[in-house]
C-alpha cells in the first residue's frame, strides 16, 4: 500500500510537470514517466492510465513518451501492454501528440522490438481512423523504414490508396525517407506506387 501511494504521489507531481509551459520540463516529465514505468511497470501503468485521455494534450504527449520502454528494462509482455496503450494514443487528433506518436515513439518501438511491433502496425493500418493510419505511415519516416523496408513497403502499400491528405503526406514522407537512405529504389516506388511516385520525385 505504501509503495502504491508513493507511485501515485510521484505521478501526481509528474502530471503537473507534464502540463508545464516550459518545453524541457514537459519533456523531462515524459521520460521520468518512462523511467517509473520501467521500474514499477504494473502499478505505474495502471495508475497513469488516465493520462492517455487527459484534457491536456501536453499530458497525453507525456503518456506517449512514457511508452518508449528501453530494451534492457522490458520484456514481451510489457511491450504488448505498451502497444495496447498506444492504440488509444494513435487516434489522438492533437498535432502535438501526433508529432510524437508515430514518427518518434512508434518508430522507436518498431526499430527496437520489430517482432512484436511490425505485425501490430500492419493491424493498425487496416483501421479506418485518419490519425491511426497517418501515424502508422509516419513510423517509417525514420530508422524503422531503413531497417525493415520489406515490411514497411507492405504496410505502406495498404495505406497508399487512402487519398486523405494527412495519410497521403505521411506515406510520401515514409517512401521518400526509404529512397533517401537507399533501403528501396526509385524503380521500386514507381512500380509499386505509380499513383504517388511523382510526389516522391518532386522534392
Amino acid at each position: 500500500m505504501a509503495k502504491k501511494q508513493s507511485i501515485a504521489s510521484t505521478l501526481k507531481s509528474l502530471r503537473k510537470l507534464a502540463a508545464s509551459d516550459d518545453w524541457s520540463t514537459r519533456e523531462g516529465a515524459g521520460f521520468d514517466l518512462r523511467n517509473l514505468i520501467e521500474e514499477e511497470f504494473d502499478a505505474a501503468m495502471r495508475l497513469s492510465e488516465s493520462w492517455v485521455s487527459d484534457p491536456s494534450d501536453r499530458v497525453r504527449r507525456a503518456a506517449c513518451l512514457g511508452c518508449m520502454q528501453r530494451k534492457g528494462h522490458t520484456d514481451s509482455r510489457r511491450v504488448r501492454s505498451i502497444l495496447r496503450r498506444l492504440e488509444k494514443l494513435m487516434s489522438d487528433d492533437s498535432i502535438y501528440v501526433r508529432k510524437c506518436c508515430g514518427p518518434f515513439v512508434v518508430g522507436y518501438l518498431g526499430y527496437t522490438y520489430p517482432t512484436l511491433t511490425l505485425p501490430w502496425l500492419a493491424k493498425q493500418a487496416r483501421k479506418a481512423d485518419l490519425n491511426v493510419r497517418a501515424n502508422v505511415a509516419k513510423a517509417f519516416t525514420q530508422a524503422l523504414g531503413r531497417r525493415h523496408p520489406v515490411e514497411g513497403l507492405a504496410i505502406l502499400k495498404a495505406l497508399a490508396e487512402d487519398e486523405r491528405p494527412r495519410v497521403r503526406s505521411a506515406v510520401v514522407s515514409a517512401l521518400r525517407n526509404m529512397v533517401r537512405v537507399k533501403s528501396i529504389s526509385t524503380a521500386t516506388v514507381r512500380k509499386q506506387f505509380p499513383e504517388i511516385s511523382k510526389l516522391i520525385r518532386s522534392r
